[in-house]
């Protein structure tokens, strides 16, 4: 019996190690992928100097657990395991709080002591910085006024503000609560007279009274729901800023359905083997109201990830010429002509635009705009020209110093790009950085007095 009971055992093992090692070159099995930012390991390549200082081996090895044949279920079942039993997390940024509510670690952090330490930790400075940034913001509204184009900002709440009653307890932030940048922000708006509609005192209000949840338990954003109902107020007050009738919504009856993307983005983050019990939660359909005496204005958005929920509810193409998005002024979406904020022409851009809004919530507002403000404030008052010979202006201060220099020299190899790429970018960089260093007329609080000529000429 001992003997047929090891010849069991020693066929079970060969064949639970064949199976994974057939998985592993052939994927025969289609497993659903991780979700997450993760990078896997390339196959390594075999040298002479990666045999020699044993890099080869190590790479090998890092190829092997990467790419084991069940890895996805093997993960998940330990994820299962760890929530179910210790009530843990297998992902650093998704905090579990209490009812097994959770939270993006960023927004329990800026609630517990400001996210503005992750910025500087002297508040004066803090408050320097704000203040900076909404001179120049209300400097861009006035001047794109000129053209009849209308920016404003589309203050979100983190969930942390509006469900902070199932936030985890602090055992990890102990800095003192310094400037929070929506607080500070609201009231600098109203002084400097700048356009913003405020959704974090909105959900504040409607909380306890709404029959749906303005943020899911296992989501980071706004529901789905909620999104739609925000969507259409931003609709109302553009007509009102801009005077204009846009093709406005049709939202259907609320109906109950199972959790769906992305109001489920943070359990997907978990990378669990089942899914968290969770009430279902609301939806409803949207269309565009037929509407022959609406435009279709062109539309861009400059915002963090909470932009997404929009894209997965309105009908965008029935209400918008265009609607480019530039995720964290980065990357573009919606936009068939480029991929980059990179590859604009900034002054053609800001000219076909017919609004701009400045989409970020209360985590987010520390880099509001992420430079898209001074670049847009620069190209407003100055043509192509005066702007490229400041570019050269720091490119030439940079090549005088050694030390910077091959900095750059560095940091191009790095990103395998040209040392003369590299120092333009940084050019640009340091341009946006801080705009009033290098153009004297966009010191102080008054309007600039220069008008970049060529604007005129692309409009008409």
């Amino acid at each position: 019996m001992k003997n047929n009971f090891h010849k069991i055992l020693f066929v079970i093992t060969i064949t639970l190690l064949t199976v994974i090692m057939v998985q592993t070159m052939t994927g025969f099995i289609s497993l659903k992928k991780l979700t997450g930012a993760m990078t896997l390991a390339d196959a390594p390549k075999l040298t002479y100097r990666n045999y020699v200082d044993g890099s080869f081996q190590h790479d090998c090895e890092q190829y092997s657990k990467d790419h084991l044949g069940f890895r996805e279920w093997a993960l998940r079942l330990y994820n299962q395991y760890t929530w179910n039993c210790y009530n843990t997390s297998s992902n650093t940024n998704v905090k579990i709080g209490k009812d097994k509510w959770l939270y993006e670690s960023g927004f329990v952090m800026d609630h517990y002591q400001s996210a503005m330490y992750e910025y500087t930790n002297d508040t004066s400075e803090m408050k320097m910085l704000f203040d900076k940034e909404a001179l120049r913001l209300w400097k861009v509204q006035e001047l794109l006024k000129e053209h009849d184009i209308h920016i404003f900002v589309s203050l979100i709440p983190g969930k942390d503000v509006i469900y902070p009653e199932h936030l985890p307890e602090n055992t990890e932030y102990f800095q003192p609560d310094g400037i929070h940048a929506y607080d500070y922000y609201k009231k600098r708006f109203d002084e400097l007279g700048i356009n913003y509609i405020d959704f974090v005192e909105l959900f504040k209000n409607i909380k306890d009274s709404v029959d749906y949840q303005l943020f899911t338990k296992t989501s980071s954003h706004w529901s789905n729901i909620a999104s739609i109902y925000v969507f259409d107020s931003i609709i109302n007050y553009m007509e009102v800023i801009g005077n204009k009738n846009i093709t406005n919504l049709n939202i259907g009856e609320k109906y109950h359905a199972q959790t769906r993307e992305p109001d489920d983005d943070l359990e997907q983050l978990l990378n669990l083997a089942f899914r968290i019990k969770s009430e279902p939660n609301y939806y409803a359909d949207v269309t565009a109201i037929n509407d022959t005496t609406a435009i279709k204005p062109y539309f861009i958005t400059i915002g963090d990830s909470y932009f997404w929920n929009f894209t997965k509810n309105i009908p965008f193409d029935d209400i918008f010429k265009k609607y480019p998005y530039w995720y964290y002024n980065s990357t573009v979406y919606y936009d068939s002509e480029h991929t980059s904020t990179r590859e604009i022409d900034m002054e053609q851009e800001l000219m076909r635009a017919d609004f701009i809004m400045l989409n970020y919530c209360t985590l987010q507002l520390y880099k509001l705009g992420n430079y898209f403000i001074a670049n847009a404030l620069i190209h407003l008052c100055y043509d192509q020209e005066t702007i490229d010979s400041v570019i050269s202006g720091i490119t030439n201060t940079i090549k005088s110093n050694v030390e910077w220099y091959n900095s750059i020299v560095e940091k191009a190899k790095n990103n395998n790009i040209t040392t003369d790429e590299a120092l333009y970018n940084d050019a640009i960089y340091l341009m946006n950085l801080n705009p009033e260093k290098y153009f004297d007329e966009l010191k102080g609080d008054k309007m600039p007095i220069s008008r970049n000529k060529n604007l005129t000429k692309i409009n008409n």
